[in-house]
């Protein structure tokens, strides 16, 4: 894919700092290292719409430095991950077109990128769970082939993809992330850490 360029914000917007305290996460979730002002890591939130109020709720919520995203990509099997790179592929032109619109018209703002999921075009707000992930770079959240905005109906299909060996690894993955609260149970179409 070509992507056609890359822009870093001057900050990192509210949607990827901590939901608690409104402030950059400061330690990757699963090693604990320390994310500074230079380090370049990943952030994923999970949100679930509360249709009663017509808002999206968080549900969970994750930062990854880049070596914890490496060594989480090996662990998937061989099977999955060329079931997940034919996924992919097959959703292929839908994420280009989103990519290369946003930048043409340098929509550099965090509801353009999120509106609508990058592999299959439903809008966010009509899906019962989505997720949405960007990567943090000096500081600054990078618009390239992210930010990406994950539907549910998506995350089912690549749910249905992955080898019971690799769904095994990342059930240990999210309860490292939930700390038992909520319950996995309740999570069903659940982005995979990782993956996306």
């Amino acid at each position: 894919m070509d992507i056609p360029k890359k822009f870093l914000s001057d900050s990192i917007p509210p949607i990827f700092c901590k939901f608690e305290t409104a402030q950059p996460f400061t330690y990757c979730t699963f090693c604990e290292s320390e994310l500074g002002a230079q380090s370049k890591y990943a952030v994923e939130k999970v949100f679930k719409q509360n249709k009663v109020v017509g808002t999206s709720e968080i549900v969970y919520e994750y930062a990854i430095c880049w070596d914890c995203t490496t060594n989480m990509g090996e662990d998937i099997s061989d099977d999955s991950r060329t079931a997940i790179m034919n996924l992919f592929v097959s959703h292929r032109h839908q994420l280009i077109s989103k990519i290369e619109f946003l930048h043409a018209n340098e929509l550099y703002t965090i509801d353009s990128w999120t509106e609508r999921c990058s592999f299959t075009g439903k809008e966010t707000r009509l899906c019962d769970e989505y997720s949405v992930s960007g990567i943090i770079e000096e500081g600054g959240l990078v618009f390239e082939q992210s930010p990406i905005a994950v539907s549910d109906s998506f995350m089912e299909k690549l749910q249905s993809v992955l080898s019971k060996e690799t769904k095994e690894k990342i059930d240990g993955m999210r309860d490292q992330i939930l700390n038992d609260s909520p319950s996995v149970e309740d999570l069903i179409f659940s982005p995979t850490p990782g993956l996306i």
